[in-house]
């Protein structure tokens, strides 16, 4: 496996990424591949990974993950509608906590990236 093969495979998921939004950020994208990652995994106390703690996972902060999960989400802000990937709702046990998932078409991107980077493997 060459490395130019890895860097083209990465290059087209990012063009796929893309595809969603024209103005897409690396870190919106990167906030996107933490809850592909995290998004179904649990704590160690058995509770769904909150919005704070995917902050911490991605290395940014808890607002601006919240401003990209919206952006991710079903609307932004000023009615813009968002881009339907990832779903936010409150954490059952926490209210003031949010928790994420993502969609059936952040699943479907989800599984996209996953076949074009494969084919690079």
């Amino acid at each position: 496996m060459s490395n130019d093969r890895l860097i083209r495979a990465f290059f087209e998921a990012n063009r796929r990424m893309m595809s969603e939004s024209k103005d897409i950020t690396v870190a919106t994208t990167a906030t996107f591949l933490g809850a592909a990652i995290w998004g179904h995994h649990e704590t160690r106390a058995g509770e769904p990974l909150t919005l704070e703690e995917l902050a911490v996972k991605v290395g940014m902060t808890p607002t601006t993950v919240s401003q990209h999960l919206r952006y991710l989400s079903h609307g932004y802000r000023s009615g813009r509608p968002g881009l339907d990937l990832v779903l936010t709702s409150e954490n059952p046990d926490n209210r003031r906590r949010k928790i994420f998932t993502l969609t059936p078409k952040g699943r479907g991107l989800t599984a996209n990236l996953g076949l074009i980077l494969r084919k690079a493997t």
